[in-house]
């Protein structure tokens, strides 16, 4: 069984692009230098020189339902002018224009990466995906992935539309990104996790429990990683809801949007490490996923 910290050793794995597209994948761009078209003019005084003001690439994640009638969760973050990421927002929506709205209106102006916990790219008409095998080879020693990805009917409708609002599937693209990932071994390599915590199973108590433990890695674990989640209101918000009081529907809100957070996170990380220091399983024909490796590039 391969170890699910150590995927550099397969072929399928390495950032260096798709399999069944051969060459590499693009750099994605350099959070800590700015461009002009990452900033926006400020009015002064006629004859003043005109100051630009820092305008942040947005990262945004979505933890998708597979089903209409159920809720997802939404998350903002944006990049500091120190390099670090901040949670501007976090929202539950369930319609799927609720969310195509809530990604229209989010998106920014200076750039976006969009990580979603859910198919996005399903060309296949039985079983599952060549990249939902490979999950399960490197990971079913930690945790159970069988999935069936035909079922996946919302998640396939959202990212072909997401696709149509210009959101590029490649993790290289220079615009707006989109990419699928999956927060169970995201934890198992970022929270340095023997297995994944898992929300949204169980009765409320152990529901509870589980949300619990889960923020209290993510603060911990994301507030020494690089790129570095810092406090902000909106993260204090979920880190220190009240769940001894919180019934059902309110820890599932607070569920989706944790398990929203992680994947914004995924977007920010892909954006200031790049693409090789991402597990990439899969292809672009037939579906990836894309999982950060490790909390801290080894020369730190």
């Amino acid at each position: 069984m391969t170890d699910p910290h150590d995927l550099t050793h397969d072929p399928q794995q390495q950032p260096g692009g798709p399999a069944s597209e051969g060459g590499a994948v693009p750099a994605s761009p350099v959070a800590a230098a700015p461009t002009e078209s990452d900033t926006q003019s400020v009015a002064v005084e006629e004859g003043a020189p005109r100051v630009r003001r820092y305008r942040p690439p947005r990262f945004l994640g979505l933890d998708m339902a597979w089903a209409p009638r159920n809720s997802s969760g939404g998350a903002v973050m944006e990049l500091t002018e120190d390099g670090d990421v901040k949670l501007t927002s976090a929202a539950s929506m369930r319609a799927h224009e609720d969310i195509l709205g809530w990604v229209a209106r989010n998106r920014g102006r200076a750039g976006c990466v969009l990580a979603v916990n859910a198919p996005m790219i399903v060309e296949n008409t039985s079983g599952r995906r060549p990249c939902d095998v490979l999950l399960e080879k490197h990971f079913a020693a930690v945790d159970s992935y069988q999935v069936n990805t035909v079922n996946a009917s919302q998640p396939r409708m959202m990212g072909r539309a997401l696709m149509r609002m210009g959101f590029d599937p490649h993790p290289g693209a220079e615009g707006d990104r989109l990419i699928e990932t999956y927060n169970q071994p995201t934890q198992v390599l970022l929270f340095d996790a023997e297995r994944p915590i898992r929300l949204k199973i169980g009765p409320v108590g152990s529901r509870k429990e589980a949300v619990d433990r889960f923020r209290e890695l993510l603060y911990e674990k994301l507030g020494d990683a690089n790129p570095r989640l810092v406090d902000s209101p909106a993260l204090d918000a979920l880190i220190d809801a009240d769940l001894p009081s919180s019934n059902g529907s309110r820890v599932g809100e607070l569920e989706e949007r944790l398990e929203a957070v992680l994947c914004a996170y995924t977007a920010a990380y892909l954006y200031v490490r790049g693409p090789e220091a991402c597990a990439m399983l899969g292809d672009l024909n037939e579906g990836y996923l894309l999982i950060p490796m490790s909390r801290q590039a080894e020369a730190e």
